[in-house]
């Protein structure tokens, strides 16, 4: 088989571990082999015997300054990749890239393949400056340290300085146990090496410059989600208790039942991260790490049982490492950003980390980094996000507004716009429901939207309502802008500031199929109370001579400008007979009239007029509208904003 180069892993699977901050003296002291050279390959090799998929990069070494002196060209082994369909993405992983010199500090692996010691903390650049002086840099920046000391973003150390620690500090040997019963002597390559199948050789996966966006994925330029939250189905996580901080599996479990939890419950993100089985025996049943094979189990394993992570020297190292395996193909897009489809996740603790991950909250502080990681996420520069590239200590699993909306954006919920959809047609000054449903949320917070108007087909928007509840209904007075071409939307807008620019402006929303027309205004008359409360109504007096005088309670509505008075024979009423006919077709606007009756016994109702439209008539005795007269004093409105 011929063997390709291939530049697969990008710098944002360099940025996303968890680290306690270490010195050089202790890196010197936890390092048996330390070398110096020039990148020449990184390639991506599938092993067909084992399964494994890692990342190989070879160096040609100038001088040996620590370990066997017969080591001209090494391969350092590193986990993550892609070959064909599948990939690999793995935070803490250090970044080498072809034609650059480097110092390495490196260790052997359980069968003896050489690994950077301490991950990314291992790794060293040499520079020139133009003075001829020798630099040796480290690129901290959003590597993932705990505030443990001021770091700079980019550690620069004299490369004299740097060496004088290596031949000072002796490498401190074996760990007593594990290390000296399974580790290997280094090996300049690893066993596997002739028999790997490599990957193509591809461009570099991370386009150069420097972070402008708070969230990130986890690969920059292959995002990567989980596709199961788009019909709601979880994503169940196996919980290995054994090996953990604590020394309670009990209290483990629940420190990881919170950090999925944390992801749950974002009321404006879809993804729900369940638990799985909370006893489960990954290390039983699986002979290799799930950073080595895609094992199709979603897991978090306590105490580095597979050995993938250096050793930490005085409390100092990497925590935790959190990936997952995706496919090579495209999985769909959302929000305009193509995804590849997640496969399985991990999250693996170190061991003798006990200083930091025997507190609860710092436990759990850190599993809600890490499932975000296997949930695709990258590192943030938001200061409030778990995932802020260094850990706060004593935190717990408490999301900041950036995590929210990464949640938001990478799995939104679909929001539907149900009324006004469009072909509607409300009159200006009435209140109707504006109503909309999204998917079932997950939590006891459904979380807040903002409604907003268009009176031009959408070429601009002004806000209706900011921040109401997600109920699904709002009580919208429709204004006074008659027109046919409106429309209205729901949105979720973003919490943070500087959302990637690939994602839209608000990442869930949704707006009228098409246009609906607000129909001018028409006043409304209403009617006249029924005086079934006192001192309301109708009430009659004797006036002068054989005149009655009227007095009349104002009409339901304050647009009423009129009143009309009707008659009618009381006698006919008796029979079942409505009969009246106009007495007076207006008042001036008075509450009052003075009516000279017909012969007989008679009865009268006060009607409202407003916009030359008159209102009701008032109800009956037995709750139905009274009629309009044969002979009425002016058109009569259909309904009435107010009743009677």
């Amino acid at each position: 088989m011929a063997c390709a180069s291939a530049l697969v892993l990008s710098s944002s699977l360099a940025r996303a571990a968890l680290a306690v901050y270490m010195t050089p003296e202790d890196l010197a002291a936890s390092a048996p082999v330390v070398v110096e050279g020039t990148v020449v390959r990184r390639a991506s090799g599938f092993d067909p015997v084992n399964g494994t998929l890692a990342t190989y990069t070879t160096i040609d070494v100038e001088t040996v300054h620590r370990g066997p002196r017969s080591f001209e060209a090494i391969v350092v082994r590193e986990p993550g990749g892609t070959y064909g369909d599948v990939a690999h993405e793995v935070d803490a992983v250090p970044e080498y890239r072809v034609g650059e010199r480097v110092l390495a500090f490196l260790e052997a692996a359980p069968d003896g393949a050489l690994r950077t010691a301490a991950m990314f903390l291992g790794k060293f650049s040499i520079e020139e400056d133009a003075r001829g002086r020798r630099w040796a840099t480290r690129d901290l920046d959003g590597q993932g340290l705990l505030p443990r000391r001021n770091v700079p973003a980019l550690e620069r150390l004299g490369h004299a300085d740097l060496l004088a620690v290596v031949a000072g500090i002796p490498w401190r040997g074996a760990r007593p146990g594990r290390d000296a019963r399974h580790r290997a002597s280094p090996r300049a390559t690893p066993l596997e090496l002739d028999r790997l199948s490599w990957d193509p050789e591809t461009t570099p996966a991370e386009a150069a410059g420097g972070v402008t966006a708070r969230f990130t994925s986890l690969s920059g330029s292959n995002p990567t989600r989980w596709f199961e939250a788009n019909s709601g189905t979880p994503v169940h996580v196996h919980v290995e208790p054994a090996r953990n901080p604590l020394l309670d599996d009990a209290g483990a479990v629940d420190a990881m039942l919170r950090a999925m939890a944390a992801w749950t419950e974002v009321p404006e993100g879809r993804i729900t991260v369940l638990p799985g089985d909370t006893a489960y025996d990954y290390t039983g049943t699986f002979i290799a790490s799930p950073s080595k094979i895609p094992s199709g189990k979603n897991v978090i394993l306590f105490g580095d049982p597979y050995e993938d992570i250096p050793d930490p020297t005085n409390c100092t190292g990497i925590l935790a490492i959190g990936g997952y395996w995706r496919t090579g193909s495209i999985g769909g897009t959302v929000n305009g950003v193509a995804f590849h489809r997640a496969l399985s996740m991990y999250v693996i603790f170190n061991d003798r980390f006990e200083c930091f991950l025997g507190d609860p909250e710092d436990l759990t502080e850190i599993a809600t980094h890490e499932i975000g990681h296997g949930l695709g996420f990258g590192h943030s520069v938001a200061y409030d996000a778990i995932m802020r590239s260094s850990a706060y200590g004593s935190r717990g699993p408490r999301l900041g507004d950036d995590d929210r909306d990464a949640a938001h954006c990478v799995y939104p919920h679909t929001l539907t716009l149900q009324s006004p959809n469009g072909g509607e047609s409300w009159e200006a000054g009435t209140v109707r429901s504006t109503a909309w449903s999204t998917t079932v949320e997950d939590g006891p917070d459904a979380g807040v939207l903002s409604l907003e108007h268009s009176a031009n087909g959408g070429a601009t928007w002004s806000v209706v309502a900011e921040g109401t509840p997600n109920d699904g209904l709002y009580a919208w007075p429709v204004p006074s802008t008659p027109a046919s071409n409106h429309r209205m939307r729901v949105l979720r807008r973003h919490r943070g500031t500087n959302v990637p620019a690939s994602f839209p402006s608000a990442c869930s929303s949704d707006a009228s199929n098409g246009s609906f027309t607000i129909l001018p205004h028409v006043p409304r008359a209403g009617s006249i109370p029924d005086g079934t409360t006192a001192g309301t109504g109708l009430s009659i007096d004797r006036g002068f001579a054989s005149a009655l005088v009227l007095n009349w309670s104002p009409s339901c509505s304050a647009e009423a400008t009129d009143h009309v008075v009707y008659e009618g024979s009381l006698d006919a009423l008796r029979a079942g007979t409505w009969d009246h006919v106009p007495a007076l077709c207006g008042t001036t606007g008075d509450p009052w009239a003075t009516i000279v009756p017909g012969s007989g016994n008679r009865f009268y109702l006060i009607g409202a007029t407003a916009g030359g439209r008159e209102g009701l008539l008032g109800r009956s005795s037995d709750g139905t509208a009274r009629p309009a007269s044969t002979s009425a004093c002016a058109p009569r409105e259909t309904s009435s904003t107010c009743g009677g």
